[in-house]
């Protein structure tokens, strides 16, 4: 992972240690990402050595037909997993981002030689009382380098 918290500079801390640009990942979800069963997509790959900041959650098209009342997305490093996000509502208003919290194992330290692999982004969508016919979010993966 990318964050150093101890400036390995004796003179230091400078003002310029641990100074990060915020880069991100857009992935996009669609209605077939959600099911009363639960449907579990591998979207994307972050490289090993970055961490996560943050994530939010854009609905361009409500969830929609099919009788659903809710969903919720997991966000984890593998299919079916939890590590970050857990039961999160999917179901918001057309137009509406939020935030995605809580959100768990964010701000890891930069660990080598432990930091191998990339890390996996795995979404569990599940719908509530049917299976949407329509939909369209985005989930937006912030993290630093």
């Amino acid at each position: 992972m990318a964050l150093i918290f101890t400036d390995p500079n004796p003179a230091g801390p400078f003002s310029t240690f641990q100074v990060k640009d915020i880069q991100c990942k857009v992935f996009k979800l669609t209605n077939a990402n959600f099911t009363t069963g639960g449907v579990n997509t591998l979207v994307g790959a972050l490289p090993a050595f970055v961490s996560i900041v943050g994530m939010k959650l854009w609905v361009k098209t409500q969830l929609a037909g099919g009788g659903i009342t809710a969903a919720t997305i997991n966000v984890g490093t593998a299919s079916g997993g939890t590590q970050f996000v857990s039961a999160f509502t999917a179901f918001g208003t057309a137009g509406a981002q939020s935030i995605v919290t809580p959100i768990n194992n964010i701000y890891q330290p930069y660990n080598p030689p432990y930091t191998t692999g990339d890390i996996q982004l795995w979404v569990g969508g599940t719908a509530t009382t049917g299976n949407p016919t329509s939909g369209e979010l985005y989930l937006e993966v912030d993290y630093v380098n």
